[in-house]
């Protein structure tokens, strides 16, 4: 005899990471995020099955599924293969413009790290002028050849890999001369078909960009220009209301006011109602998180733009997102009021009766969460000198999460850099978690189910 049975329905998200500089491996990053993220199954086994990846379009790369639910697929966006040629003339021209600017024009918390990158300069110039290596000159001579050759081959492995590997993939990302604009166009436009064909495939409810290193910065430009093509994509709504976006824009100006009791805790949940009331007027846009590790853009002023005031001209004019993003202005006879909003001018429905505003096409982080990790820095030269705090070059709306121990040497060394999602050893299973992991897990909030409709 039949019996009823309910139906559950399956719920599917997608994680994609963005690796950083250096000669990355194809699913290197994506596999040890994915170990590191996801629980020990209660049945034991795997943590993860890998499937086969029709979005990438790259026999080199694979998705990994989880074994729970809610379903979620991780997606790596591997891009180390496409910066090839490195040369000195692609490197030059980018340092010289980091250090070849008046003191004035270095951002506060670089300005340490510029001071020192002088001295060093200027140390290493005055030894050559005096001589301080000729006694090693003459030492070369007495070492057996095999001594000499190997600490050559030493030195040579040790710049190439700093200064080609890594200088090199920043220089060539971040610096928009003519013999990089290629490069730049076939990084993003790859990243941007990569989340397009997420959005597009129709088994995806949610999506997570993650970002390690530079790959922040890729994760960042890639969603700024994906989102131009969505932001006023609304498919047949049967409402004019919005809520949710009245709310946020509220919340938005008070948190950048420093209105008291306004955090960026109540910011975000209005984003996510944002998100949700934008999905049921037949928004496409599925992007509830950016997460970014190490980042790069700290140094934003130093690295998009000119100078502090380049960057904030551009921000007003919308070219960088900012979150909040910048507003609208209305004035009335009573109030100034601002927005992050304009309706759209076509209407709506069958009887064109339905009219909708439309998040504009900076406003990105209206409906996208924005969670940044980084090991603070000490005296600007120790600790993760790559990656820092961006709520004051980006807005009051990013949750800016320091993480790392003082008392731990790792933590004050460039090792912090690459340590966002590595387990601590020597503890037991249940408390292998580090502070940077856990707050990735907390940011990733995989196995909640109120994003799911």
């Amino acid at each position: 005899m039949p019996t009823n049975t309910k139906t559950v329905k399956r719920h599917t998200q997608a994680v994609v990471i963005i690796h950083g500089i250096g000669e990355q491996h194809p699913m290197e990053t994506v596999r040890l995020f994915a170990d590191a993220v996801l629980p020990e199954p209660e049945q034991g086994g795997e943590k993860y099955f890998i499937r086969p990846d029709p979005m990438s379009e790259s026999f080199e790369l694979r998705k990994l599924q989880n074994r729970s639910q809610p379903r979620t697929h991780f997606f790596e966006y591997y891009w180390a293969y496409k910066v090839e040629g490195t040369k000195l003339s692609h490197i030059l021209p980018w340092l010289k413009q980091l250090l070849f600017r008046k003191p004035g024009k270095v951002p506060g918390q670089m300005l340490t790290l510029w001071v020192v990158s002088w001295l060093l300069i200027v140390l290493t110039l005055v030894a050559l002028g005096l001589d301080v290596f000729g006694p090693l000159k003459q030492l070369a001579p007495q070492l057996p050849p095999f001594v000499v050759s190997l600490g050559s081959a030493l030195l040579f492995s040790v710049f190439h890999l700093v200064f080609y590997l890594y200088i090199g993939d920043a220089a060539r990302y971040l610096s928009p001369t003519p013999d990089n604009i290629k490069l730049r166009q076939t990084i993003r436009a790859d990243g941007i078909q990569l989340l397009r064909k997420i959005h597009e495939s129709g088994e995806y409810e949610r999506v997570i960009v993650v970002g390690h290193s530079l790959g922040s910065v890729v994760a960042y430009d890639i969603l700024k220009h994906l989102w131009q093509e969505y932001y006023t994509d609304y498919r047949e709504p049967k409402a004019s209301s919005q809520p949710a976006l009245a709310k946020l824009e509220k919340i938005g100006e008070d948190l950048r006011k420093g209105v008291a009791g306004v955090t960026v805790e109540s910011y975000m949940q209005a984003q996510v109602e944002l998100w949700k009331e934008m999905r049921s007027l037949g928004n496409p846009w599925l992007v509830t998180d950016l997460i970014t590790a190490g980042s790069p853009l700290t140094h934003a002023a130093m690295l998009l733009a000119n100078d502090e005031d380049d960057l904030r001209a551009r921000q007003r004019q919308r070219d960088l997102p900012t979150n909040p993003p910048e507003p609208e202005f209305e004035t009335t006879k009573k109030e100034e009021r601002r927005f992050y909003s304009y309706f759209v001018w076509d209407g709506y429905g069958k009887k064109k009766d339905i009219k909708l505003r439309a998040v504009h096409h900076g406003g990105l982080f209206a409906l996208t969460r924005w969670t940044n990790l980084y090991y603070p820095a000490l005296w600007g030269i120790f600790g993760d000198l790559v990656g820092g705090p961006l709520v004051h070059w980006f807005g009051p709306g990013i949750r800016d999460i320091a993480v790392g121990s003082s008392h731990k040497v790792k933590d004050r060394t460039l090792l912090a850099h690459l340590a966002y999602w590595n387990k601590e050893e020597g503890q037991p299973v249940s408390q292998k978690l580090s502070v940077a992991l856990d707050e990735v897990i907390k940011a990733l909030d995989l196995d909640n189910t109120d994003y799911f409709s």
